[in-house]
């Protein structure tokens, strides 16, 4: 299996140089590395032209990160393809891992494994593991398909997954009329056909910037609230798939038989869609969820993909402590759902409240118990926080 590497970059000569030596240290070093200079004035052409053979130097006049990679790819020749940002650098044994899942899973259209943010010069010695903020949780004891783990949250960044060219050709060159969160819906358009295959083990480190860096601030102008951009970029995104996707995509389980199927279907979509703020299609999907689910209680799958409702990790503040996500309270509101299912919709904020009650953060604590009993109704609410104290309910 031969394997291509391509990076795309501007104006990171020194990062870059760093990153391509972790290419060079690898136990299976790739076959072909292909560098895209998406129009950088400060010595990357010379820099890479100094590394010799082995890497190749293609050149665009800022057409982006995408176009970049569509370049790349068209002038690519491995069976397997990982996209290296220039920035991030990968543990010695990341390409041996990646190419080994593949060969152990011929179904596989791609591969996956863990990751780790550093900060600074170099990645720290030890391997972090997760709940450290540094760490990334990888949900492999979730038992819903993977590319609805990844509309829910984007745990896997371009570097820590490699695709069969093949996988990429199907799915289609990167959107190039986007300007982030190109990766993120490239991952999810291959894992929206195959769940990929997951190595159990550290495949990126992953570089934290302590300020906005330039590229980021060419996209957001001014702005410095790099959360909300990402959050406006994944809307927009998950728009574009409430309309061109089926009910099919959004379903959860790999089980032909499923508890209330259908009814489960429009659940996670009307979740997943909440959590990326595209409200007008997630409260089209409660909608029809409300319609099927009828007069029963809702089943322990329901119940297990209503968690999910406020776990968003970026764009909550915005629901619960600007003035207008009380509009999104009262919408929920409106839905006569069991206490079981309010309860389970709540419980993300509840575990907020506890966090800001123990840091003392008090009017923030009265804010979100204020949203709680707007959007979820004052008696699931109460159960909500007396189970999460651990107070025996009646």
């Amino acid at each position: 299996m031969r394997v291509s590497v391509l990076m795309p970059t501007r104006n990171r000569a020194s990062l870059l140089l760093q990153a391509i030596g972790s290419l060079r240290h690898q136990t299976r070093p790739p076959d072909e590395i292909i560098i895209i200079d998406d129009g950088s004035d400060d010595g990357t052409a010379e820099a890479v032209a100094a590394l010799g053979n082995g890497v190749t130097l293609l050149r665009q006049d800022r057409g982006g990160k995408s176009k970049a990679l569509n370049l790349a790819h068209a002038n690519s020749s491995g069976d397997a393809v990982l996209v290296l940002d220039d920035d991030d650098l990968l543990p010695p044994r990341s390409l041996e891992m990646h190419v080994n899942a593949l060969e152990k899973a011929p179904g596989a259209d791609f591969s996956y494994g863990r990751f780790q943010r550093f900060r600074g010069a170099k990645p720290p010695s030890e391997i972090l593991s997760w709940p450290h903020p540094d760490a990334e949780y990888v949900p492999v004891d979730d038992p819903r398909r993977t590319v609805v783990k990844l509309m829910e949250n984007c745990f896997l960044p371009n570097p820590s997954w490699m695709a069969r060219r093949s996988a990429l050709d199907r799915a289609g060159p990167y959107d190039e009329k986007a300007l982030r969160s190109q990766d993120f819906d490239m991952i999810l358009r291959l894992a929206r056909r195959n769940d990929g295959a997951f190595v159990d083990d550290l495949v990126l480190y992953q570089r934290q910037h302590e300020q906005v860096r330039d590229g980021v601030r060419a996209v957001l102008g001014n702005t410095t609230n790099v959360g909300g951009a990402w959050v406006n970029f994944d809307r927009q995104l998950f728009e574009k798939l409430d309309r061109e996707w089926s009910l099919e995509d959004f379903r959860p389980y790999h089980s032909a038989v499923e508890e209330q199927g259908e009814a489960v279907a429009w659940l996670q979509k009307a979740v997943v869609l909440f959590i990326r703020k595209a409200y007008d299609g997630a409260f089209i999907a409660f909608d029809r969820y409300r319609d099927l689910l009828g007069g029963r209680q809702p089943g322990t799958q329901e119940l297990a993909i209503a968690n999910s409702l406020l776990a968003c990790r970026y764009g909550i503040d915005d629901l619960v402590f600007d003035p207008a996500g009380g509009m999104i309270a009262d919408r929920l509101s409106a839905y006569p759902w069991p206490i079981s299912l309010r309860r389970s919709f709540s419980r993300h904020l509840r575990w907020r409240l506890r966090d800001a009650a123990t840091s003392r953060q008090w009017k923030n604590a009265a804010q979100l118990a204020r949203f709680g009993v707007r959007a979820f109704g004052p008696t699931a609410w109460l159960q909500s926080t007396l189970g999460m104290a651990g107070v025996r309910e009646t």
